[in-house]
């Protein structure tokens, strides 16, 4: 019996040896498409040494930069990007400026920055990651829909054991011992994404860290399971809070008190995050209805708070999202 060799993927790692910032360039587009077409270049003096990665969403990497440049964003990218600097410096400019040296690291909301610098040789450690990933993954450990947006620490101390363990995962996730899997395979890309995803949520500090390290919830009893599952299976079906009372046969008042113990928040409240979960899925899909046929068919008379809302749980507006696709 003959086996057949699997069908060749696109490759998700690049590597790169002390080459012309010009060739990496060139190469980054063979390999990642031309995600930063909009970019200026860097000057042709640069020397770029090191591992890049990218699936789906998320990319990890482990880079030194020889020379001292600046790099503009035109547009903003609706990513976090987490730097472990290991020599020289990065300086970010966005709402104010942030500067990583050897023992500070930094989240920066990419939507934010306008431009960086790489100072004195700098090296880093890092990852970048699309917001929408991290709420998605955020929302399925806590097992409900995350309408606040996530904000995490923007410095922390490298010394932290924590930020160690994240610096290590990268230095496996970079090392040549898996790159026949990771350029070449179908599960493990997409189970390396999950890990450094559930790295950072686990050891970077932000605003749910304390939501995560809470014990498991006690089992929602069988009329708070059937109002949940009503309101995730008809998220564009209007009910109230007494309609849905009266299909799991309590009162009103039973279910108001068994969403605020069992899912941590009102029923309106967690209606409304469902929905937003939903318009977002919907918006980010490519030829998608406008954003007011999408706030009307969730639910969302008044367009401008349903922006509002929009805004304020994944950090970028219906606009924008639909702009970027």
């Amino acid at each position: 019996m003959q086996w057949n060799e699997p069908p060749l993927r696109q490759k998700i790692i690049l590597r790169s040896d002390n080459m012309r910032s010009d060739d990496f360039g060139a190469l980054f587009s063979q390999f990642f498409g031309n995600r930063y077409a909009d970019t200026p270049p860097i000057p042709t003096n640069i020397v770029i040494s090191g591992v890049y990665g990218r699936h789906e969403g998320v990319s990890f990497r482990r880079m030194h930069y020889r020379g001292d440049f600046s790099v503009a964003f035109p547009d903003p990218q609706d990513e976090i990007t987490f730097v472990i600097p290991t020599a020289g410096k990065i300086l970010f400019n966005h709402a104010g400026e942030s500067i990583g040296a050897c023992h500070t690291g930094l989240a920066i909301d990419k939507a934010d920055i306008r431009s960086m610098r790489f100072c004195d040789d700098h090296a880093h450690h890092g990852m970048s990651i699309n917001r929408h990933q991290l709420t998605e993954r955020l929302s399925a450990l806590l097992d409900k829909p995350i309408v606040q947006k996530i904000v995490f620490q923007p410095s922390v101390d490298l010394q932290s054991p924590a930020f160690q363990g994240l610096k290590a995962l990268i230095d496996l996730a970079t090392g040549s011992e898996f790159d026949t899997l990771l350029n070449g395979g179908t599960l493990m890309p997409s189970r390396l994404r999950e890990m450094l995803i559930d790295a950072v949520l686990e050891a970077w500090p932000h605003n749910f860290s304390e939501a995560l390290r809470r014990p498991a919830p006690l089992v929602a009893p069988k009329h708070v399971k059937l109002a949940v599952e009503f309101i995730q299976t008809y998220p564009e079906q209007p009910v109230s809070g007494v309609e849905l009372a009266r299909m799991s046969h309590v009162s009103q008042r039973a279910l108001q008190e068994g969403f605020r113990r069992f899912v941590g928040t009102s029923i309106v409240a967690y209606q409304r995050q469902v929905r937003l979960q939903r318009a977002y899925e919907a918006l980010a899909q490519r030829h998608s209805a406008s954003v007011t046929q999408v706030a009307l068919r969730f639910g969302f008379s008044n367009v401008g708070r349903f922006c509002q809302y929009f805004q304020s749980a994944f950090g970028v507006s219906p606009a924008q999202l639909k702009s970027r696709l």
